[in-house]
């Protein structure tokens, strides 16, 4: 039988070991001198130096305590042996239930934990900062945030889910099509990143988040079942939405639209500078916003989240099939200067003389076959399976010819030519797009006025 423990010391060097910050907000200090907390909201307190508004974490500085804790990883005494969750209410025994296995994914305590409080064996000794209900952050995740001196987590244009969690299969559940030369869409099924297959969940969200921002990571996935494996390499970039923060795409552009789609804050520059607070976003390509009625914050980010996707996976397809169209016409022109050769080579047409008189019956359409197909999309079987067309959007409503708010159609001249345009930071093949109205763009209301806002 266990001897019972008296973790009444525990509540007093918790006493001894942190900082009050107001508004019910407490930091604790560790051996290595740094005070730490968490919170979901930045704290007011002025002595914060650094805040993580993806994780919470926290940094105060000009601050100093009597005592103070060494923060070890999960060990066999953890996992074995009774615990105290103490914080400034006192302490409670119990035991280590869970690991973390992710950002948010916290570790579990069979004991009610108190925010900013800890998880202890001897009192100086513990094994993580509690957040809250049963959850508590482990010591890797809060070395993390110490090593650096922004807070950083990477990007490569996806947001992954769990397919099955005993295989750790993951798939692309959103896919941000502002994501500079994003080629991944949804159902896309995680092979590696740099050769390296996640063993979890928790495994991959550290992995994406340690990538070096602005290097190249080599993404292997699997996108249809009769398919290989497809490698693609993707230049990192850094989050701007998620985990506490919202989500939904729009976050790096420093827009801000309200449940209703109506514009709160604008960006001064880049691709949403034309939209102005107060617009009413009726359009998304061909989406109608009005008929959505979104009850939350989260529901707005879930669905904004959704279309982008479907217009992310719609813009891959379609980039993949004039590819191959590029690939179709430039292969035809090297056989078509084969056909020709021969044609001029006597002998052979003396040969084959009754083969070369059937087929140059139809000899205009077989050396020129795109003259027929003129400004067509590609005509792969695959198209069926992509309505290009409808991807257009609906009719729009032209802006009197300005330059400032005109529809990405107002690039074309009146027979139907692309006019030269100034060179701008693309996303995706972004003239391939417009030039077959794929582009996205918002249908606005601004005071009874409606006009459409390309993305440029």
């Amino acid at each position: 039988m266990e001897e019972k423990i008296d973790y009444s010391y525990c509540a007093n060097y918790y006493r001894q070991a942190s900082i009050y910050l107001g508004d019910g907000i407490y930091a604790i200090a560790l051996k290595n001198g740094a005070i730490i907390g968490y919170s979901p909201t930045k704290p007011r307190s002025k002595r914060v130096q650094r805040y993580d508004k993806f994780s919470g974490l926290f940094l105060v500085g000009n601050s100093s305590t009597k005592m103070s804790y060494e923060i070890s990883d999960i060990d066999e005494y953890a996992l074995s042996k009774e615990l105290a969750s103490a914080g400034i209410k006192g302490a409670v025994p119990g035991k280590f239930q869970k690991h973390q296995s992710g950002f948010l994914q916290y570790a579990e305590f069979s004991a009610p934990t108190q925010r900013n409080g800890v998880i202890s064996n001897i009192c100086y000794k513990i094994y993580g900062l509690s957040v809250g209900g049963n959850g508590f952050i482990e010591k890797r995740y809060i070395e993390r945030f110490l090593s650096q001196q922004t807070p950083y987590y990477g990007d490569l244009g996806v947001r992954f889910e769990v397919l099955d969690s005993e295989s750790a299969t993951f798939g692309v559940k959103f896919a941000d099509p502002f994501f500079p030369n994003n080629p991944f869409k949804r159902g896309d099924i995680l092979v590696s990143i740099n050769d390296v297959a996640p063993k979890n969940w928790g495994d991959l969200e550290l992995m994406v988040a340690d990538l070096p921002f602005g290097e190249e990571a080599i993404v292997k996935i699997r996108r249809n079942e009769e398919e290989g494996i497809r490698t693609f390499r993707v230049k990192v970039g850094k989050r701007f939405g998620g985990m506490l923060l919202p989500d939904s795409f729009l976050e790096r552009f420093n827009l801000i639209i309200s449940n209703d789609f109506i514009v709160q804050k604008a960006p001064s520059s880049g691709p949403f500078s034309k939209l102005r607070k107060g617009d009413k976003i009726l359009f998304i390509n061909n989406i109608d916003m009005r008929q959505f009625h979104v009850k939350s914050t989260r529901e707005r980010n879930q669905l904004l989240q959704e279309l982008f996707t479907k217009i992310q996976s719609h813009q891959v397809d379609a980039i993949a099939l004039l590819q191959d169209e590029e690939k179709r016409k430039q292969y035809a022109k090297i056989i078509n200067k084969d056909i020709l050769a021969q044609f001029q080579n006597k002998d052979v047409a003396t040969r084959y003389d009754s083969f070369y008189r059937k087929m140059s019956e139809n000899m205009e359409d077989f050396i020129n076959p795109e003259t027929s197909r003129k400004d067509k999309i590609p005509t792969s079987n695959a198209i069926d399976d992509i309505d290009l067309e409808s991807f257009r959007g609906d009719e729009i409503l032209r802006d009197s010819g300005t330059k400032s708010m005109r529809t990405i159609y107002d690039s074309y001249d009146i027979e139907g030519n692309l006019q030269p345009t100034n060179k701008k930071d693309t996303i995706k093949e972004y003239d391939m797009l417009t030039q077959h109205g794929l582009g996205m763009n918002f249908l606005i209301d601004r005071k009874g006025f409606q006009f459409r806002v390309p993305l440029e």
